[in-house]
């Protein structure tokens, strides 16, 4: 009978994949530049939005998923560089 050391002993260099167990991922909090229902401007065509969805991609890209105020068209999907805070108007 062969005698197997245990995965947290061994060599994790010199197994497959497979075998290693799943280390949890730790993220550390992240603040995000839009909230969750936050008026925006869309910069290429000055537009109100209102941002339905939040990403967080590679490289700490945001992106956002955002629906146009008073129209009928798809939700879209921006980066943070392409919206603006919308001016308040206090």
């Amino acid at each position: 009978m062969t005698v197997h050391a245990a995965i947290k002993t061994a060599n994790r260099t010199a197994l497959p994949r497979s075998l290693l167990g799943r280390r949890p991922i730790r993220k550390a909090e992240y603040q995000f530049g839009f909230e969750m229902g936050e008026v925006v401007t869309l910069l290429c065509t000055g537009e109100q939005a209102v941002i339905v969805a939040r990403l967080q991609m590679l490289d700490c890209i945001d992106e956002y998923v955002i629906e146009i105020v008073h129209s009928d068209c798809d939700p879209l999907r921006v980066l943070e560089f392409q919206i603006a805070h919308f001016p308040s108007l206090l």
